[in-house]
């Protein structure tokens, strides 16, 4: 029996990295295989309610990558910007004190260092929390990187730290989401291979009918009520601060010009998402009432979009599920997004749109032929298959 040490940030409620390790999971499956999974967070957590997968500690982690009698596993960093994460990030994420010193964080750091103050609470043992490689502990196997995403990168973060750039350069395996990603490392001398991020693979493991029977009633009744007929809407704090009138317009002019229903969810609740916060402040300024799901776990985000005539947001999982399930997108002012859509996109939305575009860029979305969001997702489904064939060769070689 092959055991895999899945680890991420799945131990707080983002849409996308809750979403990793269920596909993965499907996907190794489905070629029928011996193979247990272990779920690891920085922290204990279970977001099981939400439709996360519970995750043990990052101290169980490095306790089962040293545990030799047990045997040897293979480690998988799940996906999402693993690359350049800090422990000084990771725990202003996870604790509201720590989180007191995020906006005073460069004057701090001239007295103490956060992230080596960061490291010592959460017990880290490697420089990075998801960089290290097989030589760093005694159990593993295999190090494989799936799906990561860099597209903002500072080249000098590699010259800064050169551990950083010896320990992805021995890995197992290493797979990148975007074009830019890869740019961006192959130009620090670390070679990487170009997938499609795995949450494409959504709709092959979770279709409509799957998920109908995974969503909340009230979810389910508005679906059924408006099958094709809503807008899913989603922003997070940072883009929509400021902007909420101009938003609203956007939107207001949308529906009047289609004659569609708005519907408003929050996608990401994690530190610097706060979706539910941007939603609620634009939803009073809708001329028309919206649809808003507040309290939404990933089966009703997914379903939602599944069924809307258009996904609109910022979130790159957000657009991904589009694309997983042949729906139109539009993609908003975040680089990590514009990076995914010029490199897996349709030509006519293979890039993200500022925010007096939206009416316009929905109408030119709505207008993509349902033959070529299915033509561009049918070849990032064979390529996402492709890096699990080659992950699960090297996690099953030895």
């Amino acid at each position: 029996m092959k055991e895999i040490l899945i680890i991420g940030a799945f131990d707080r409620y983002n849409y996308g990295d809750l979403l990793f390790p269920i596909i993965i999971e499907q996907q190794l499956k489905s070629y029928g295989d011996d193979i247990t999974f272990n779920y690891y967070g920085i922290v204990k957590s279970d977001l099981s309610a939400l439709g996360g997968k519970p995750t043990e500690s990052i101290q169980d982690f490095y306790q089962r990558c040293d545990d030799i009698a047990a045997g040897k596993a293979s480690v998988i960093v799940a996906g999402g910007e693993a690359v350049a994460v800090t422990w000084n990030s990771l725990l202003v994420a996870l604790n509201k004190y720590f989180r007191l010193t995020r906006r005073y964080q460069h004057h701090i750091n001239r007295i103490i260092d956060l992230n080596k103050t960061a490291k010592a609470i959460l017990k880290g043992r490697t420089d990075f929390p998801f960089v290290f490689n097989s030589n760093d502990f005694k159990a593993v196997d295999h190090v494989l990187l799936n799906s990561l995403g860099g597209s903002e990168i500072d080249p000098a973060l590699f010259t800064k730290e050169k551990i950083l750039k010896q320990k992805l350069q021995q890995v197992d395996y290493f797979a990148v989401r975007d074009k830019t990603t890869r740019q961006n490392l192959g130009n620090a001398g670390i070679n990487t291979l170009l997938f499609p991020d795995s949450a494409i693979l959504m709709s092959k493991f979770f279709p409509r009918e799957v998920l109908a029977k995974r969503v909340s009633p009230e979810v389910r009744d508005f679906v059924a009520d408006h099958a094709q007929n809503y807008v899913f809407f989603q922003t997070n704090r940072n883009h929509a601060k400021g902007q909420e009138s101009l938003i609203a317009n956007e939107l207001n002019a949308l529906q009047q010009q289609h004659a569609v229903k708005i519907c408003l969810c929050p996608i990401g609740r994690a530190l610097n998402h706060d979706d539910h916060e941007a939603l609620e402040s634009i939803r009073p300024l809708l001329k028309e009432d919206a649809a808003y799901f507040g309290d939404s776990h990933i089966w009703d985000v997914m379903y939602l979009i599944a069924n809307a005539t258009s996904y609109i947001g910022t979130s790159l999982h957000g657009a991904i599920t589009a694309m997983s399930f042949a729906v139109p997108y539009v993609g908003l002012r975040v680089k990590k997004l514009d990076s995914y859509l010029k490199t897996w996109g349709v030509e006519a939305l293979n890039h993200v749109v500022n925010l007096n575009e939206i009416a316009s860029q929905y109408a030119k979305a709505i207008a993509v032929s349902k033959s070529e969001l299915q033509r561009t997702l049918d070849i990032q489904i064979r390529e996402s298959e492709r890096s699990f064939d080659r992950m699960r060769e090297i996690i099953t070689s030895s």
